[in-house]
């Protein structure tokens, strides 16, 4: 288990998802969010997952205590799935580590940090997740938003490809 957890941190980082804080600001606003494995070895996708747990309370507060929610932007299901089923042709997608696609401003990385040791006898690091982490309440309404945005940027290009 403790393998898996390393190989998930080593791609965090790897992938740009991470940043290691080697120079300490000791003025800056931050919030560190604890972390742990859950491990269901009869998953054969995914038998690990790491879950950040921003409704931790350090210091009387959690992360998720102070977000703002963002509200729901997307219709209720039912209208979603009505709509869905009333064209002849439909598809649907998985957008592979979908909040991690999605970067977080460098001013608000502070109040994303993470401690991690890669063994026993290792030092501890400190890090910032430099994407939208899930466990944050703030992260499905990002998602959302984010989709939302893409369409409505690229949507001029594909409706002049048709024409």
């Amino acid at each position: 288990m403790g393998t898996l957890y390393k190989e998930f941190m080593n791609e965090y980082e790897l992938l740009g998802h991470l940043e290691e804080i080697k120079n300490e600001t000791l003025d800056k606003i931050n919030y560190y969010i604890p972390h742990h494995s859950v491990y269901k070895p009869e998953k054969t996708s995914i038998p690990l997952r790491v879950v950040f747990d921003a409704s931790a309370k350090t210091s009387g507060f959690s992360l998720n205590s102070i977000l703002l929610n963002g509200g729901i932007i997307q219709q209720d299901l039912f209208s979603i799935v009505s709509r869905f089923r009333k064209h002849e042709y439909a598809f649907s997608a998985d957008i592979k580590k979908m909040y991690r696609q999605i970067l977080v401003d460098p001013n608000q990385r502070d109040l994303q940090r993470i401690m991690w040791k890669t063994s026993a006898d290792a030092p501890v690091k400190t890090y910032k997740l430099a994407t939208v982490t899930y466990g944050t309440v703030s992260a499905p309404f990002l998602a959302t938003r984010t989709l939302r945005a893409l369409a409505d940027e690229e949507k001029a290009e594909f409706l002049t490809q048709q024409m």
